[in-house]
């Protein structure tokens, strides 16, 4: 790396050589390499603040090897939040109060903190679904209201522990997936029952209660869609793709880990909507897309990137499910769209080197 050279660190959960992700940041590393930009990964539990150093790994010579790096100008965080992020939170926190590096964005908190800063938009507060923390009151009024609910943990990814909840004759109908993203259902006999799953399919983690939205095709299949936005060179937002995630009918979601498969978004709703529909559905995602990264960036700071899902229900009604601020780029290989899917591994050196520019 010479003395001039700017440096892009992506940030991420390595034990040792062994980190997720390694063929998106060998074609960042690319990439970079083609922009002037030195792209390394690293643990922040690997920083040495005293030397402004970090043990990390480079990809060169066709193989990722490990390596002492001074500490990199922009940092691209891809640290996922999950049970064990707390042993790298402290890390990260030092890391974004250093005023001599610049993250490319920051990371959104869970889907509850997500809610409360999207609801106070007049724009968007339309197509989120009412929304509420999980108590067995707020349970019991969703279900009264809606007639069924969704229970979904506040900071969980990939659909696992994702539950819906239909009162029936005999009880309570309960289907979703549990922990380990494995499907399962059960009939509770009363509302005790109920209770008692509650409190140990929780477990003292924070969960979300929705009413239950008919977010699938009318042969039953769970979808959403999954809208991917970034900055660009120029430090602008932009769609860089869309593509309908399909679930296993047997789910109750369309996430591509809970054994989905993805398809292209324009054929998938002309076979499932009529046109005048498709065409409302098509302009109100375009609407959402441009409105919200915005929007959010406004209230909570600098981000990079957005995977925002998209649901839409059997009337055709537009619904945010979620929106991700480290999001996957599967969906576009799956629907075989190499454009989208080269702007989306693209974009992320781009922004870096805009950023750069002013440093």
């Amino acid at each position: 790396m010479t003395a001039k050279q700017k440096s892009l660190g992506i940030m991420t959960r390595c034990h040792g050589p062994h980190f997720q992700e390694k063929s998106y940041y060998k074609k960042l590393t690319l990439i970079g390499r083609k922009a002037g930009i030195h792209v390394f990964v690293f643990s922040p539990r690997q920083v040495d603040f005293e030397s402004r150093t970090v043990a990390g790994f480079e990809y060169r010579n066709g193989a990722w090897r490990s390596g002492i790096f001074p500490l990199p100008d922009v940092i691209y965080d891809r640290c996922f939040v999950g049970p064990s992020y707390r042993h790298y939170k402290p890390f990260v926190k030092k890391l974004q109060n250093d005023p001599q590096i610049t993250f490319l964005g920051h990371g959104l908190s869970g889907k509850w903190q997500v809610h409360q800063m999207l609801s106070k938009s007049p724009e968007l507060a339309a197509w989120i679904p009412p929304t509420e923390i999980l108590t067995i009151a707020a349970l019991r009024e969703m279900l009264v209201t809606y007639g069924a609910a969704v229970i979904k943990p506040s900071a969980g990814t990939h659909g696992a522990g994702v539950v819906r909840i239909v009162p029936t004759l005999n009880g309570f109908e309960i289907v979703g997936r549990d922990r380990k993203n494995e499907p399962f259902s059960r009939t509770i006999r009363t509302a005790q029952g109920l209770k008692s799953f509650i409190a140990s399919f929780t477990a003292g983690r924070t969960f979300l209660v929705q009413p239950y939205l008919s977010l699938h095709a009318p042969d039953g299949t769970p979808f959403d869609v999954r809208v991917l936005v970034q900055k660009n060179g120029l430090g602008t937002w932009e769609i860089t793709g869309k593509a309908v995630r399909l679930g296993d009918k047997r789910s109750i979601t369309s996430n591509l880990h809970g054994g989905g498969k993805a398809v292209p978004l324009g054929p998938f709703l002309a076979q499932h909507y009529q046109p005048e529909v498709q065409a409302r559905i098509e302009q109100e995602i375009d609407r959402l897309a441009t409105e919200l990264p915005p929007y959010l960036e406004k209230v909570h700071g600098r981000l990079v990137e957005l995977g925002i899902d998209v649901g839409i229900d059997t009337a055709g009604n537009v619904w945010i499910i979620e929106v991700n601020s480290r999001p996957g780029r599967t969906v576009f290989r799956l629907i075989d769209d190499p454009k989208a899917r080269l702007r989306s591994i693209a974009h992320p050196v781009r922004y870096a080197r805009y950023l750069m520019k002013s440093m």
